[in-house]
């Protein structure tokens, strides 16, 4: 169930790149991840409390029934919280300005590094030990990801890897990748320590400090750059663009953070990464972006990695 709930967060997410690049052609990076996230809250709420709060009963009829019933929590849920909410505050910055820097199809498979790093981390704090088969499955994800970049190879082996990192974008998708690998040992961690235990709630609260996080720079950004009328003009000036983002990265976290909490936490999020896939495909379909035939090959060997950590 948890690699259900993991690949529909999966190909959610995989459009949120093609969208918030459209929007990156006139807005500030800041303020786009603000946005987003900020009018994403009210969406994310109403879902929390309906799957957490809610129950449905048949007595003659559909009978709804709500009570607010606030979890029990400790001092380790709170410092993986806040820990959890910073790191993806700083990583949600780092992404959406590379993003606004480079190629979707270069940036979204570089934010696939993490699932090793990710493994290790729940294999030392959360005592996950993975099997043979989903560590095969999480090197040939990797794998995969480095055959997105393959026609670079014509001039060496390493070539890919030295054009990333001259790359100020691929640098910054890459810290990204890694800081995002520890906030889901984090937010496992998070759900592991409240009763009962809710991966939307902890979707809800991360979300929302984030969020407070986040206001600062958009804020400040808005008014040392340029007019407040005309960076919100810039943004309205793609409405269906900016609803379906705000629609998804309200409903995806839902999912993702509910995987987490049904799965072993480094291959649920082996499975995010095939987010890279469909976004790489996106990406050529919708932006006209080359190098389709090497990326397409990255893709169906992410895939089967994919298929390695889920079944």
């Amino acid at each position: 169930m948890s690699a259900l709930f993991a690949l529909v967060a999966t190909v959610l997410t995989s459009f949120l790149p093609i969208l918030n690049k459209y929007l990156l052609r006139d807005t500030h990076p800041a303020f786009v991840a603000w946005i987003i996230n900020a009018a994403s809250l009210p969406i994310l709420a109403l879902f929390t409390l309906g799957l957490s709060q809610c129950s449905i009963t048949w007595r003659g009829g559909l009978l709804l029934s709500c009570r607010v019933s606030p979890p029990h929590v400790d001092g380790i849920f709170v410092a993986a919280l806040l820990a959890s909410a910073a790191l993806n505050w700083a990583a949600t910055l780092l992404s959406t300005v590379a993003l606004s820097k480079a190629d979707v199809s270069l940036v979204s498979p570089l934010l696939t590094f993490n699932p090793a790093f990710t493994l290790l981390i729940a294999w030392l704090t959360l005592d996950e030990v993975p099997g043979q088969r989903q560590t095969l499955g999480v090197v040939v994800v990797l794998v995969g990801a480095y055959l997105l970049e393959v026609e670079e190879a014509r001039t060496g082996l390493f070539s890919p890897l030295r054009l990333l990192l001259h790359q100020s974008s691929s640098l910054l998708a890459i810290l990204a990748s890694g800081l995002w690998g520890i906030t889901t040992v984090l937010e496992k961690l998070a759900i592991d320590h409240m009763t009962p235990p809710s991966g939307p709630v902890v979707a809800l609260l991360s979300t929302f400090l984030m969020v407070v996080l986040l206001t600062p720079g958009a804020m400040w950004t808005r008014s040392r750059e340029e007019s407040q009328e005309s960076r919100w003009k810039s943004l309205l000036a793609h409405p269906r663009t900016l609803s379906a983002s705000v629609l998804l990265a309200s409903i995806a976290p839902l999912f993702g953070f509910t995987a987490i909490a049904l799965g072993l936490v480094g291959y649920v999020t082996a499975i995010f990464k095939l987010s890279a896939v469909f976004t790489t495909l996106w990406a050529w379909w919708f932006l006209g972006e080359g190098q389709a035939r090497s990326r397409l090959l990255g893709a169906s060997v992410m895939m089967v990695g994919g298929l390695l950590v889920a079944v």
